[in-house]
């Protein structure tokens, strides 16, 4: 008996130390890819079984990363924001039922609901262009959550759609959310957090910046690709951003938070055995939202069908165990806590270098971790692509695209990559470049009636009228409800 019990005892060990070993090999490979730069903890009940980083805080004097480096954890916040808000209702301070107004007077849409923020079918406007005209008359102002309501008040900002009735991923629900906690508890946010999950949960290297502009001392600094054809990294610091009001604005709810992956770990076990937040409001929290029509919200990310709880993400395929998530991206960044809670498994991955494949590269360590066939992500065909054709190497771009249809594991490769590289060029007039691209793109996918479209309109902003007209035909053919594609021919034929 105690033979077989010492043989028990080193095979769990010997599977465990096989099994770090395996996520040694895969998150190496990744470095050496460049697809990776971070931290990455992993844990199986209740045992962390990887703990690691690979590459710099800061690339320009290679600094490496370590277990203090802290990273802003993106939107991973807004299930913090959540937890607040549950937290608030768990002592009868608020009811998530009730309406916005009730605990924000001012807010201008009587029917929306806190519940409604936290699950995102409110229906409010985004953030991306409200504050333009703001933004233009005070050129020097910094936009805050306070500014929210005024602006929607000033503008008479219509809904996007009936509140309840649709569901629309939008950082303003939490930025409203965040605005009730202040309210209701008297503190601001960033003090709320700290008093009531991050010391709870003993997260000591974890806070939210008064300034995001101003890091830390162990703050990493973040790259991202300038454009989709780019093969090296840069300081997101000489990247100007997407939208304006990314670098006028300094919310706080869905987005800010600034952790470690170790605390980002310390986070999730303590609220997962209900030390910071009770289990009938965990269960609110990770419930999939039903419409006003009871449909339950549903979406696809990396090929899964995912729905939305308040605040939270989820497989709805449950049959490798109820599994839970929250990813964040923002310029140089790219986050994911996932818990499959059934196995009692967590992989938390922080990475400094934006771009980065996050589900390809959770879903594989998930099949890993679970001696399930997996495969290291590869990397991006497009990007690759890219480079060669505006570099001029035409013929190592064709070839290229030749191996991957010889070999489709080699890359890894979508439409909309091609999609979204065709189209930078096209914005930036380089129409052979463009018009290359969509070409390819028409190889790699066949019978895509949207790559055909997408092409045509390449063609016709090009000046080749008669070539497409041929890609739209294909395009209508592929797909008969192309209604784009059927009026542009009406008005070419015109």
């Amino acid at each position: 008996m105690k033979n077989r019990l010492f043989l028990l005892l080193i095979t769990a060990f010997l599977t465990n130390f096989v099994s770090g070993q395996e996520l040694n090999n895969f998150f190496s490979t990744l470095s050496d890819k460049n697809l990776f730069n971070g931290s990455i903890v992993i844990s199986k009940s209740e045992k962390t079984i990887f703990s690691n980083h690979y590459g710099f805080s800061t690339i320009e004097t290679k600094e490496k990363l370590n277990d203090n480096s802290q990273f802003p954890i993106a939107s991973i916040t807004k299930t913090f924001t959540a937890t607040a808000i549950l937290q608030l209702q768990q002592k009868g301070k608020l009811n998530i039922n009730e309406p916005v107004q009730k605990y924000l007077t001012d807010f201008p849409y009587p029917d929306i609901t806190i519940k409604q923020l936290l699950s995102n079918t409110s229906g409010l406007a985004q953030e991306y262009n409200l504050f333009d005209t703001i933004i233009k008359e005070q050129p020097e102002k910094i936009i805050s959550n306070q500014d929210i309501i005024p602006t929607f008040i000033r503008f008479k900002t219509p809904l996007s759609f009936p509140s309840g009735s649709k569901w629309e991923y939008n950082n303003v629900n939490f930025c409203l959310a965040a605005l009730i906690i202040e309210n209701v508890s008297g503190i601001s946010y960033a003090n709320y957090l700290e008093k009531n999950i991050f010391k709870p949960a003993k997260m000591q290297n974890s806070f939210v910046p008064l300034d995001r502009k101003i890091k830390s001392p162990n703050q990493v600094e973040l790259y991202a690709y300038p454009n989709f054809y780019s093969m090296e990294w840069v300081n997101t610091k000489t990247l100007k951003e997407p939208f304006l009001i990314y670098e006028k604005s300094n919310f706080y709810g869905p987005g800010g938070i600034v952790s470690t992956a170790l605390d980002l770990q310390k986070y999730q076990k303590a609220l997962f055995s209900y030390k910071i937040l009770g289990k009938k409001e965990l269960e609110q929290a990770l419930t999939p939202t039903k419409l006003n029509d009871r449909k339950t919200v549903t979406y696809m990310i990396d090929g899964k069908e995912i729905s939305y709880g308040l605040g939270w993400e989820m497989y709805t395929d449950e049959r490798e165990g109820k599994i839970v998530f929250h990813d964040g991206s923002i310029t140089g960044l790219t986050s994911i806590l996932l818990y499959n809670i059934t196995k009692n498994q967590s992989i938390i991955l922080l990475s400094s270098s934006g771009n980065l494949s996050i589900f390809p590269i959770s879903n594989a360590i998930l099949n890993l971790v679970n001696n399930k066939p997996y495969k290291i992500p590869v990397k991006n065909l497009s990007r690759i692509y890219g480079s060669f054709v505006e570099n001029g190497n035409k013929e190592k771009a064709n070839e290229l695209i030749r191996q991957y249809l010889k070999d489709p594991n080699s890359y890894e490769v979508s439409e909309r990559d091609f999609n979204r590289l065709g189209y930078q060029f096209l914005r930036l007039q380089k129409c052979d470049n463009a018009l290359q691209v969509f070409n390819s793109a028409t190889l790699i996918f066949p019978v895509s009636w949207n790559v055909f479209d997408s092409y045509g309109e390449a063609l016709l902003q090009c000046g080749k009228k008669e070539e497409a007209i041929k890609m739209y035909q294909k395009s209508v053919m592929l797909n008969p409800n192309n209604e784009n594609g059927k009026q542009i021919l009406l008005k070419i034929e015109k």
